[in-house]
């Protein structure tokens, strides 16, 4: 999968949580970390196209158990 268009789907995903775009500044470790657990469950699932899926679950996981 192409991680620039991976990185757009979780910023668009943080901005559903997020009030401020300002607000979606992550460390690199934060976005190779929330990366990793999205291409993780995807290949797990095998569920490509439940990809918009899986990014809206993991990352509202991140923001609950921050």
């Amino acid at each position: 999968m192409n991680r620039l268009l991976l990185r757009k789907m979780i910023l668009r995903a943080l901005k559903d949580y997020l009030w401020e775009e300002e607000d979606c500044m992550l460390t690199e470790q934060e976005w190779s970390q929330l990366e990793m657990k999205i291409m993780k469950q995807i290949k797990e699932e095998d569920q490509e196209e439940a990809m918009y899926a899986i990014i809206q679950d993991v990352v509202y996981d991140y923001f609950t158990n921050k």
